[in-house]
């Protein structure tokens, strides 16, 4: 977490406890040289007045936007308490709460996006897509999805780690790094989690005296295999290691109950369009359902590690 400089911080106002904030206050704790942007976001409404001239909207907006400007001092200094870190805000208009975040990280220069968890329903997830999954798609840099409570020291901290690609071993070393800065500065302990899909090709089912059970070991066992080998090049204790048969969005939420995690770190193949409604990103299915800070890093971001490598 040492290397993130410049955080964005999204505001939002109908919260009580602004959880990105304290996030971000307690990551700049352990970075001195740490940069936070608080930005509050607010709709613009000039394209619905009509009936009042240009001059007219260009005061308004100036109003609006001193008075949200006023606001997030006065919340920043709730927040503050002993921490030294440089905050600073920025209040933007935009039409889409989505795509203006987007335009600000990719303007901005930001190394770490940090936005609270938004619950969302099932009907939501099918027809539109959510703010948080809009940018767990798109964002270029790291995102935290922050959940409402506090690091603490010697915390439990998940990678979900996927063997089933080649190409997904650099993504795993890449989480594993980031989990291992935090568990550094916070004494946490290193978690490995995997899932075993499961599934019998239908051909298998025509094949005299084949027994599904037999090829679901097999499954288990070369997922072990690839889990250990792993833990061992990167000095993980194997007790560390938790593996279990099930698709993904049901095996990391159920390990992460059971130790406790605080934070997890996942990627995500930032799927968007047709392809995200038929297939889903393992990492937004999961989201509502782990009761611990969510870091992702999707295919851009881990394209942009690699190849600062």
């Amino acid at each position: 977490m040492k290397h993130y400089n410049h955080l964005l911080v999204v505001i939002e106002p109908k919260r009580e406890r602004q959880v990105a904030l304290e996030r971000a206050l307690e990551i700049a704790h352990y970075n001195p040289k740490a940069t936070i942007t608080v930005l509050r976001l607010v709709y613009d409404f000039s394209y619905d007045l009509h009936i009042l001239n240009r001059l007219k909207v260009k005061e308004t907006r100036e109003d609006v936007l001193k008075t949200h400007e006023d606001q997030l001092s006065d919340l920043i200094e709730q927040y503050r308490g002993d921490h030294e870190v440089t905050i600073r805000t920025k209040v933007a208009f935009t039409r889409d709460i989505g795509e203006g975040i987007m335009e600000e990280v990719n303007n901005g220069g930001y190394d770490l996006l940090i936005k609270a968890a938004n619950h969302h329903s099932v009907l939501d997830s099918l027809i539109f897509t959510p703010i948080d999954w809009y940018l767990l798609r798109n964002a270029n840099i790291p995102v935290i999805i922050a959940k409402e409570h506090n690091w603490q020291e010697n915390d439990n901290i998940v990678v979900a780690v996927d063997f089933t690609l080649d190409r997904r071993n650099i993504a795993n070393v890449i989480l594993l790094r980031e989990a291992q800065m935090l568990a550094t500065i916070t004494h946490g302990t290193i978690h490995l989690v995997n899932s075993a899909p499961v599934v019998l090709p239908t051909v298998m089912l025509e094949v005299p005296h084949y027994a599904p059970e037999i090829y679901a070991e097999s499954i288990l066992a070369e997922h072990k295999k690839r889990l250990h080998q792993f833990a061992r090049q990167h000095n993980i204790p194997l007790t560390n290691c938790h593996l279990a048969e099930g698709m993904p969005d049901d095996v990391i939420p159920e390990i992460c109950r059971k130790l406790n995690a605080r934070a997890v770190f996942i990627g995500s193949a930032g799927r968007s369009g047709a392809m995200a409604a038929l297939i889903g990103n393992t990492c937004e299915e999961v989201v509502d359902y782990i009761d611990a800070d969510l870091v992702v890093l999707n295919d851009k971001t881990i394209g942009e590690e690699k190849s600062a490598k």
